[in-house]
């Protein structure tokens, strides 16, 4: 996914979001403000990357001028937390139904877990309504469904790549993968980021919700939002080209990941809300949905 004009006031608003996160000093707050402005108004290239490349270059601006490596680090640990805790209402949901039905209700859990997120433009979310968004969500079901190839691509394949997204959230994940070591003769391999970058999930989030239970845990060896090849780590990319399949979550991942599905060249699925207008309108959905989307299927089908 390329970039969008809304792109552009979104980073602004994001570089001073995640500033005054970094510090309380507002002198610092202006200068990243005014070498954000800069860089975006010198810069020609803006709509021809993807706009995780935009977070991530304005994450790491943050980090240079407060040298705070952090700024969401108490967050992180309070949405674990805090999913750890409701994560019962989920188990509650599927708690006697069939196995099928189990999965399925697990894949949207694990996309409604992707509410706990806190850098989106206009997308607002307090720890304190996340109990009754999370019901919300749930009852919404998907705007997107291809579930029916997940299943299909999980039961052919042996090795599972799922790329994890923000932490809190990945509680959620935590519950699909154990429903799919369940249904599937299949080794998950879960990948978190090798550092810091926005609420982006870590080795320390992963540990904290015990997803080494479920699955071998791994970095990309990159603290960029998405994935960018470039920067990933040669065991990751091993791991990367031996999957047969990829659970891909959260917005990041979307928006990188369909710049290079032509090189990675095996089934994807994305699971994510489409908490932005822009991602909305490249999956043709309201904004707010909820999508399991299918990509490079016809790989699978070659096999």
């Amino acid at each position: 996914m390329k970039g969008h004009l809304l792109c552009i006031p979104c980073t602004l608003r994001a570089a001073y979001d995640i500033a005054t996160k970094a510090t309380d000093n507002e002198d610092l707050h202006r200068r990243v403000l005014a070498e954000t402005l800069t860089w975006l108004t010198n810069t020609d290239s803006l709509l021809n990357v993807p706009p995780t490349m935009l977070h991530t270059y304005v994450f790491r601006l943050v980090q240079r001028i407060t040298g705070n490596n952090d700024p969401f680090a108490k967050l992180k640990v309070e949405s674990n937390r805090v999913a750890m805790r409701l994560i019962s209402i989920l188990e509650n949901e599927i708690k006697g139904k069939p196995l099928a039905e189990t999965f399925r209700l697990a894949v949207l859990g694990a996309i409604c877990g992707n509410s706990i997120d806190f850098e989106v433009e206009g997308y607002q979310m307090s720890l304190d309504d996340l109990e009754k968004s999370l019901i919300s969500c749930f009852r919404s079901g998907l705007a997107l469904d291809d579930t029916n190839m997940l299943m299909e691509a999980l039961s052919r394949s042996s090795k599972v790549l799922y790329l994890l997204d923000n932490a809190g959230e990945i509680a959620f994940d935590k519950l699909l993968m154990k429903t799919i070591s369940k249904m599937y003769p299949i080794k998950i391999y879960a990948a978190v980021k090798s550092g810091p970058v926005m609420n982006d999930a870590t080795m320390d989030d992963a540990l904290q919700v015990g997803l080494n239970d479920v699955a071998e845990v791994i970095t990309t060896g990159s603290t960029s939002i998405g994935l960018n090849l470039e920067e990933c780590s040669p065991e990751f990319m091993r791991h990367l080209e031996e999957a047969e399949v990829i659970i891909a979550k959260g917005q990041g991942y979307y928006e990188s990941l369909t710049e290079i599905e032509g090189i990675l060249k095996k089934p994807i699925i994305y699971m994510l809300r489409a908490k932005c207008s822009a991602v909305a309108r490249t999956l043709n959905v309201s904004k707010g949905a909820n999508v399991v989307k299918a990509a490079n299927f016809g790989q699978l089908r070659q096999e």
